[in-house]
C-alpha cells in the first residue's frame, strides 16, 4: 500500500509554481497611486536610525539631508493581496525587515484589486530623506 500511494503522489500534478520575480524592473507596471509612496517619507526617522546602526549603504546626499529610495516589487493576488513583498536595491537588512513589517501590517489592504486569476508582479518605491545635522 505504501508503494502505490508512492506512485500515486509523484504522479499528482504540482500546484502553481511559484511565479518567479522578474529581472527586468522596467518590465513590470508601476502600482499608480500607491498609498505606500506617498506615507513613507513619515517612517524617515525610524530607517535612519535603523540605517546608522546597521551595515548599511544607498543613501545619497540631497540638499544636505540623506536620501534612500528603495525600489519594491509586489507579487499581488487578483484580489489586491501581497502574496510577496521584495525590496530589489535595499543595502540593508533592518531596514528591508522594518519596511516589509510596516507594509504588511500598515498598508496590506492599499494595494490595487485586478480580478486576475493568476497572480502578478507589480512595483512602486519607497523613500525616506532625514537629516544627519546636529
Amino acid at each position: 500500500m505504501t508503494m502505490l500511494l508512492s506512485l500515486m503522489l509523484a504522479a499528482t500534478p504540482v500546484a502553481d509554481a511559484a511565479i518567479p520575480m522578474p529581472q527586468d524592473l522596467g518590465s513590470v507596471p508601476v502600482i499608480n497611486g500607491w498609498l505606500g509612496h506617498k506615507i513613507s517619507p513619515r517612517w524617515s526617522e525610524d530607517v535612519a536610525r535603523l540605517y546608522r546602526h546597521g551595515e548599511c549603504s544607498g543613501a545619497v546626499n540631497h540638499e544636505g539631508s540623506q536620501l534612500l529610495e528603495i525600489d519594491m516589487l509586489f507579487l499581488l493576488s487578483g484580489d489586491g493581496k501581497p502574496l510577496k513583498i521584495a525590496p530589489v536595491n535595499v543595502r540593508c537588512p533592518d531596514v528591508e525587515k522594518f519596511v516589509s513589517g510596516r507594509i504588511l501590517g500598515t498598508l496590506r489592504n492599499s494595494f490595487p484589486k485586478s480580478g486576475a486569476a493568476e497572480p502578478r508582479w507589480m512595483r512602486s518605491q519607497v523613500r525616506f530623506l532625514w537629516s544627519d545635522a546636529p
